[in-house]
């Protein structure tokens, strides 16, 4: 017989900015305050969470309403209009994307810190392990805090730990994420707009996604969890 504990539960979710629709997710449906935080502070749309005057999330109604204190560009309520649980959030790449501004590091960060914030992802990311469908994320600060968030998509479930890093008030220019999923392009965006300078993953980067790395100041590491992860971008931010 089948467990529903064993079913990745996929819901659309409406995300509303100032009464006005700005994208529905296809997504797991929780945790999403973290959720809207994450996809409206990486998308450029707040630049910290005090510009929102308040985030309410109904998973009944399958509706989160988002209130900020400015007003919002009406260019931010264009494509795309659904965010699928397999696919990005919205970034376009063109010209633009290589304009942003490039993170600097000049520190560095153990390899073994950094396996150790994705080996508390996996050992807190109970849908992942009861499903196996699921995708998780996490960032680690420099105090070694740990939040983890899950989802069916990989981009929500960063979407979320950025979330809700932002409401537990993390250095994010000091801090790791660690992920699940495929890193591809729009994934390095994240870690750009929020500034967190390693990017760390069970998976691998995509070609594309380590080309932007490279231009913008992201250190990329694949196959997270083997004893030998592979460090594709900045190996001199690793120690």
């Amino acid at each position: 017989m089948l467990k529903k504990s064993n079913v990745c539960e996929e819901a659309p979710v409406e995300l509303k900015v100032n009464r006005e629709k700005m994208v529905t997710f296809m997504c797991s449906p929780y945790d999403l305050e973290d959720l809207a935080l994450g996809h409206l502070y990486t998308r450029g749309i707040i630049k910290s969470k005090d510009e929102l005057e308040s985030i309410a999330a109904c998973k009944d109604a399958k509706l989160i309403a988002t209130y900020t204190l400015g007003e919002v560009k009406d260019d931010l309520f264009t494509i795309p209009k659904v965010v699928l649980s397999g696919c990005g959030s919205g970034a376009l790449f063109d010209e633009k994307v290589m304009q942003k501004e490039k993170i600097e590091y000049p520190r560095q960060i153990s390899l073994e810190r950094i396996k150790k914030v994705a080996r508390e992802m996996l050992e807190g990311a109970i849908m992942y392990k009861n499903s196996g469908g699921m995708h998780c994320a996490s960032i680690g600060n420099i105090s070694g805090e740990v939040v983890i968030r899950e989802d069916i998509g990989r981009h929500n479930a960063v979407d979320k730990v950025i979330g809700a890093a932002l409401n537990k008030d993390f250095d994010l220019k000091n801090s790791v994420i660690t992920t699940t999923g495929r890193l591809s392009l729009d994934m390095v965006l994240k870690a750009v707009a929020t500034k967190i300078p390693v990017v760390a993953t069970i998976s691998i980067p995509s070609s594309l996604a380590i080309e932007l790395a490279e231009k913008l100041g992201v250190c990329l590491i694949g196959r997270i969890g083997k004893n030998d992860p592979i460090i594709y971008t900045f190996e001199n931010r690793i120690k």
